[in-house]
């Protein structure tokens, strides 16, 4: 898929945004405690530790949610997460802190953490309040949108960040809660980079086109052996950061 097909992706969950960082409302009758305020019982709340079976995530839904141990799991805003470059993908091991709401039995998280990966995330204050509400969304930040309560810098080997040039064979969006990625292909074959979230891209006016020469710098994490895209470099020599040389986000 070409970026300019992820456009439509971008201005479909910008038009989303207001449904997502929506909270359900808490009971009637105690209507000022923090507690109903988040519209969660945190009394009930419980640790699901697993491999998550499923990801259910569309535009315009009030929340993506995971399947862990055959339950179901209302998480954050896609754009919260992978602004804060936290991926949840099938089969990703995770540890979930999660409450139930008060007006029905359904579960939200609250933190997330991945042990094998060695990063977790915030996703409500210890009164249950979503922390997407305090994050500007970045249709509206720009790139300057702030860092989530995000721990840990990932699993990047930094012993083999290296560079690469080629042909751009394809760039494909993300499945289910996960960046888009970039296939390059080589003299010696194909490779395939995670890239960062589809607004860096537009905001730079960088759309990497299929055909097209690109240098690509990259390093593999350790705990996934996926590649991720430190930065791009077009033809014309113009380079986009998108990550640290320690694996961090440059878009914060």
């Amino acid at each position: 898929m070409k970026l300019s097909v992820l456009k439509h992706s971008v201005i479909a969950l910008v038009a989303a945004g207001a449904l997502l960082a929506q909270g359900p409302r808490g009971p009637q009758n105690n209507a000022n405690s923090p507690a109903s305020m988040a519209g969660l019982n945190l009394a009930a709340q419980e640790v699901i530790e697993g491999a998550i079976s499923s990801v259910q995530v569309a535009y315009g839904v009030r929340y993506p949610s995971i399947v862990v141990n055959q339950k179901t799991i209302r998480v954050a805003p896609v754009w919260y997460l992978l602004e804060n470059d936290f991926e949840l993908a099938v089969g990703d091991l995770v540890k979930v802190v999660a409450a139930p709401a008060w007006n029905d039995p359904t579960l939200h998280a609250i933190a997330i953490e991945k042990p094998k990966a060695g990063i977790s995330l915030a996703l409500r204050d210890e009164a249950g309040r979503p922390l997407w509400i305090r994050q500007p969304h970045p249709a509206s930040a720009g790139s300057g949108a702030p860092a989530g309560p995000r721990n840990g810098g990932g699993c990047l080997n930094l012993a083999s960040i290296a560079t690469l040039t080629g042909t751009i064979e394809s760039v494909n969006a993300g499945a289910g809660i996960e960046h888009p990625t970039l296939t390059l292909k080589t003299a010696t074959g194909s490779m395939s980079f995670k890239l960062g979230p589809e607004r860096i891209l537009l905001a730079s006016d960088f759309e990497p086109k299929e055909g097209a020469t690109l240098t690509v710098r990259y390093g593999e994490t350790s705990c996934t052996g996926e590649y991720l895209a430190l930065a791009l470099t077009d033809a014309e020599g113009r380079t986009l950061v998108l990550r640290t040389d320690d694996g961090r986000p440059a878009w914060n």
